[in-house]
């Protein structure tokens, strides 16, 4: 039973603790380019950019979804 967890169980978690962290990196890095991008094009535009939904607007890829 010893040799299940050691060789099977252990390794598995492993990966799936290595595969959230990956997703969690992922999905921060996507929201800060998304945040970046919609104010590099406000600037282009010569507007204000999305400010107004939550601190900074930081809650307008949210509020886009409803």
């Amino acid at each position: 039973m010893d040799t299940f967890f050691s060789f099977y169980v252990l390794p598995a978690l492993l990966i799936l603790l290595k595969s959230v962290v990956l997703i969690v990196v992922l999905l921060i890095f996507v929201a800060y380019v998304l945040y970046a991008d919609r104010k590099i094009w406000a600037a282009v535009q010569l507007r204000r950019g999305p400010n107004v939904v939550g601190p900074w607007g930081t809650l307008q890829a949210f509020a886009d979804l409803l």
